[in-house]
């Protein structure tokens, strides 16, 4: 079943500037068992690239259509805001916890994907790995963020770190006058490849860590690495003083509620869409409590697998973007002190002007 276009459940009645889609496409495999579907927000910049979700959803098809098209307009912002020539994409797989047949359900998501003709470029996410991207680049030309030994920039998430921790500095700096980690109290939830890398990069800045992680297994190899301190649930986190709070897992974990009893200065994570609604930013901001745009502190993961797509990985052109795009930070930042507005609807009108001027003008791009 192909659906194009659609509007997100979410935005009935008051649909947020660039909320409308190109093209979903929904295609379950009876051979298979694969349930995918590919939300394709924007093409105006370039193909819209994302990640390859693979994760079970309690709510079924209708709450994995919700979750890829909000994120597939996050990668929109994220690519505008790096100054990349791409627009945003994602994709999600339900996954239903029978892996017997993994291989082949990657191999009918990539032969989707190929039929897109290019619309939507895919790289690994939460659930999925430079291996499956190794193996669907085999059914398809429209992959990347392949291995090292296979031509490829290898895993994006240590880029992905960078970009979260420099987004801490500039957040913390703006709170406090001083970009210092050592000392800070810095809450991480989510210790997977992303989450993992950036708690153990705090550590080295003499941040003091308390991660935790739903893998239990995680938390225990994270205190014996670093000896930091590991908390038993997401929920001790959030009852914490803490100088950042990082979260690093699943969206929506913030909503209006949470955010009025959060004792933190800087929010700041590599998590996607972890606010459940853009009005939390506006309870944490009168709350003095700074959320640094999603999109803007995990960009480094996107940048990367955009290199090497382009032919021009790492050096000089990776590090150009990651410049930029803390350039957007720093500018968000300071206009939503001058003139109001949460520092994530300032960026978001800026990545969506770039849009807006593209599509007026190709030559703009």
């Amino acid at each position: 079943m192909t659906i194009t276009p659609l509007r997100s459940p979410r935005s009935a009645g008051r649909a947020p500037a660039g909320d409308h889609h190109e093209q979903i496409v929904i295609r379950q495999d009876t051979l298979t068992g694969m349930r995918l579907i590919v939300a394709v927000h924007s093409t105006v910049l370039g193909p819209a690239l994302g990640g390859l979700r693979l994760k079970r959803y309690t709510g079924g098809l209708r709450a994995a259509l919700e979750d890829v098209m909000g994120l597939a307009r996050t990668m929109t912002l994220k690519a505008s805001a790096a100054g990349l020539a791409l627009g945003g994409g994602k994709a999600v797989m339900i996954d239903d916890g029978d892996d017997s047949l993994r291989s082949a359900r990657l191999e009918a998501a990539a032969e989707v994907i190929e039929g897109l003709g290019g619309a939507y470029i895919t790289a690994e996410d939460i659930g999925t790995t430079t291996a499956d991207i190794d193996h669907m680049a085999r059914f398809t030309r429209f992959c990347t963020g392949r291995s090292v030994g296979n031509g490829g920039g290898g895993d994006p998430s240590p880029v992905t770190a960078e970009t979260v921790l420099a987004a801490m500095r500039r957040g913390l700096a703006a709170q406090t006058g001083s970009d210092e980690l050592a000392g800070r109290r810095i809450g991480v939830i989510g210790l997977g490849k992303v989450g993992g890398a950036l708690a153990a990069r705090l550590t080295a800045e003499g941040a003091h860590v308390v991660g935790c992680d739903l893998d239990y297994e995680r938390c225990e190899r994270f205190a014996a690495e670093h000896g930091n301190e590991v908390s038993p649930s997401a929920e001790g986190i959030l009852s914490m003083q803490l100088d950042v709070l990082a979260p690093c897992a699943g969206g929506g974990l913030i909503d209006d509620a949470l955010a009025r009893s959060l004792d933190v200065r800087v929010i700041a994570g590599a998590a996607n869409n972890p606010l459940t609604d853009r009005a939390v930013a506006e309870t944490l901001m009168e709350r003095d409590i700074l959320y640094v745009p999603d999109f803007l502190a995990n960009c480094g993961g996107l940048i990367h697998v955009a290199g090497e797509w382009f032919g021009d990985g790492g050096g000089d052109t990776e590090r150009a973007h990651i410049a930029h795009a803390m350039e957007r930070l720093d500018d968000a930042i300071a206009t939503s002190a001058a003139d109001g507005g949460t520092p994530l609807e300032v960026a978001e009108r800026q990545a969506l002007e770039r849009v807006d001027a593209a599509r007026r003008s190709p030559a703009m791009r």
